[in-house]
């Protein structure tokens, strides 16, 4: 008999890669270590979140196995990085090639243990070779041999996305392969959604290609104990996904760019915020509505499926509690769902307004929580209402008002009409320091926070928006302006701001071109930064150390609150008054003074400054990175280094003015 619908047949991509894998191991993990896979203890079950079946059985890293993996890093690092800019890239080229060998291999094992669609696991993927590809090929052009900078050392670069939906799909391999092209040893520590499986054959697959033993270690369950690990001094961004529509959208390609996302979030992004103006408020939310009751939601290796499965039932039924406690208008199609697994029909909230519990704890998954503004100034207060977001939609077809939008948006990633909100893998540079810069190892005191003059910080943060809004090229025309009044009296302090402000008015925006797309690179301030000067003696020129810091912060558009090494208040003073004088806004750099250690306590707990930096920092107390992560603020830790960090050419001011700045990409479409 002739059928009498086009209903969709079944269909599925074969595991058969997957599974043979897992079956060339008996079936057993433990963690990857000096390129062998140890078995482990205490293995637990994985399985699959669309059947509930076993995958494999997996054993978290032991502290012998941490203590082996640090040993075998420690090991391995100075030797990796001796080696030639050159053959470094020839070896990450090989494991490129051993990695595209196991492609299929990869794709199906994430799919199988994260419910991610195996499409998006492919598309991510492919975008994780493309970071390893260039990341080699920035090697080959010399980007690491860089005179006077030295690799971070052993890093922990890898996934830690705990908080969101589904793992990275490219295996953060944009974090890994510019860590390991600038000569660090990696220890990895995937977590339950991060794809473990997958890992530990990406560091197989890296020891087949001959990167040394130690190099890559990938240890489960252990991220909390690799918290001490060097890291760049930037904050990685957590939170939801943004989607910004404008009544001049179109609104079909909005709402099916949205709603495609629910099954496919950006890395990092926890759940879904729209706004939308309220003009077109009510056809967007029939949009978005009728496209997601025809995604298709199923097993996450079929090609078709659009949605999988939650990472958990737990999960699930969290989400079903918050669905049914909601004071907002849920809009839940339902369209035809497995019998088995933990899926959920995704959802769309609307009627929300900000200080409802959905839009401050939010709600991670399938779920789309919508409010309404009514002009684009409002849309971008609600926006940046928050801390900074990692991605952001944005939909409109007036480029003008579309770009005015995207770049007043606190976000990292930012996509004009399109969904392309991937991060950009980080430059090499970031993963490189002075010399003479270590990382600080804080020690274990206990300390009480001290006061911090509110006085400083308010009058900081109220000149910083103004100081930001004015040109690169008059920001460091007031630094010239200060270089000149200082140069007779303090001739090295006045070359630092003189560097400070040629490099800020030689700064340009990276732009990459494709058929139909761009991408611009650009650099946005912080806002205000707490500086803890370094403890060096009156002989290594104090104002020289504090100029040093401080002209790569300003000219990156920042406000900052200074405390000087001992001894330094005068030269201090001198410095900002020469700023001031020269044009700088009065209270943009405030003086704060007290316990070093007591002070920067306090520091970390305002919720009003956005980065603290602590050289010398070696008699701070251990638990200020949390205390610092509590806020969301950006920390970096470093000893005081030598007089020679600070009065040698060129000193650390490449490294401050990255970290000065938090890098935001925006991507622009074309075409039909």
């Amino acid at each position: 008999m002739a059928p009498n619908a086009l209903d969709r047949g079944p269909g599925r991509a074969p595991d058969a890669e997957a599974r043979a894998w897992i079956d060339q191991h008996d079936g057993a993990f433990g963690p990857w270590i000096a390129g062998s896979l140890r078995p482990g203890t205490d293995a637990a079950a994985i399985c699959s979140p669309s059947s509930g079946s076993e995958l494999a059985r997996l054993a978290d890293a032991s502290p012998a196995d941490l203590a082996d993996a640090r040993a075998a890093a420690a090991t391995a690092q100075p030797l990796w990085a001796a080696l030639p800019g050159a053959k470094r890239a020839r070896k990450l080229y090989d494991w490129v090639e051993e990695i595209a060998a196991r492609e299929t291999c990869l794709t199906q094992l994430l799919a199988l243990e994260t419910g991610r669609p195996v499409r998006a696991c492919r598309r991510g993927l492919s975008a994780g070779l493309d970071a390893l590809r260039q990341a080699a090929g920035n090697l080959l052009a010399g980007a690491a041999d860089r005179p006077g900078h030295v690799p971070l050392g052993v890093v922990a670069p890898g996934p830690s996305f705990g908080q969101s939906f589904g793992p990275s799909p490219d295996l953060s391999l944009g974090r890994i392969a510019p860590a390991l092209a600038a000569g660090n040893a990696v220890i990895l520590a995937p977590g339950p959604a991060d794809g473990r499986l997958a890992m530990l054959c990406l560091a197989e697959a890296a020891g087949t290609a001959g990167l040394p033993n130690g190099l890559l270690a990938v240890l489960p369950g252990a991220a909390g104990a690799l918290s001490d690990l060097a890291q760049p001094p930037v904050t990685t961004l957590r939170g939801p996904c943004l989607h910004l529509v404008l009544e001049d959208a179109d609104l079909d390609a909005a709402a099916d760019g949205i709603a495609g996302m629910l099954g496919d979030p950006p890395p990092g992004t926890a759940g879904h915020w729209l706004l939308v103006e309220e003009s077109v408020a009510e056809r967007v939310h029939a949009r978005l509505a009728g496209r997601m009751a025809r995604l298709i939601i199923g097993d996450p290796l079929d090609p078709a499926t659009d949605l999988g499965p939650l990472p958990g039932t737990a999960l699930r039924d969290r989400l079903t509690a918050a669905l049914a406690e909601t004071r907002g208008v849920t809009i839940q199609p339902l369209p035809r769902l497995p019998d088995h697994g933990a899926f959920m029909a995704p959802a769309l909230i609307t009627g929300l307004a900000p200080a409802m519990p959905e839009m401050e704890t939010g709600l991670p998954g399938p779920v789309l929580l919508s409010m309404t503004f009514r002009t684009p100034a409002e849309a971008i207060r609600l926006a940046n209402a928050t801390p900074p977001v990692p991605a952001a939609s944005l939909w409109s077809e007036t480029l003008s008002a579309a770009l005015d939008l995207a770049t007043t948006l606190e976000a990292e990633t930012v996509c004009v009409n399109g969904t392309d909100l991937d991060p950009a893998p980080d430059p090499l540079a970031l993963w490189q320091r002075p010399a003479g810069l270590a990382p600080a190892r804080p020690v274990a005191r206990p300390v009480a926070a001290a006061p911090v003059p509110s006085a400083a910080l308010t009058a900081a943060r109220r000149a910083q928006p103004g100081w930001a809004g004015r040109s690169t090229a008059e920001r460091a025309a007031i630094l010239t302006r200060a270089a000149t009044r200082l140069a007779e009296s303090a001739e090295g302090t006045a070359a630092r701001l003189a560097s400070a402000a040629g490099a800020a008015a030689t700064a340009s925006a990276a732009w990459a071109e494709t058929p139909g797309r761009a991408s611009l690179s650009r650099h946005r301030p912080h806002g205000v930064i707490a500086l803890l000067c370094p403890e060096i003696c009156r002989q290594a020129a104090p104002m020289l150390a504090t100029a040093s810091i401080l002209g790569p912060v300003l000219a990156a558009g920042n406000g900052a609150l200074l405390c000087p090494g001992a001894g330094a208040n005068a030269e201090a003073e001198a410095l900002i008054a020469a700023l001031e004088a020269a044009g700088m806004p009065k209270g943009l750099v405030g003086i704060v003074s007290g316990p070093r250690a007591a002070l920067a306590c306090a520091l970390a707990a305002r919720v009003d400054l956005d980065a603290l930096w602590c050289f010398g920092a070696g008699d701070l107390p251990e638990d200020l990175p949390a205390r610092a992560a509590a806020t969301g603020k950006a920390l970096w830790l470093s000893e005081g280094g030598t007089s020679e960090t600070w009065t040698g050419p060129g000193g650390a001011s490449d490294l401050f003015r990255i970290a000065a700045g938090r890098r935001q990409t925006l991507r622009l479409s074309w075409g039909a």
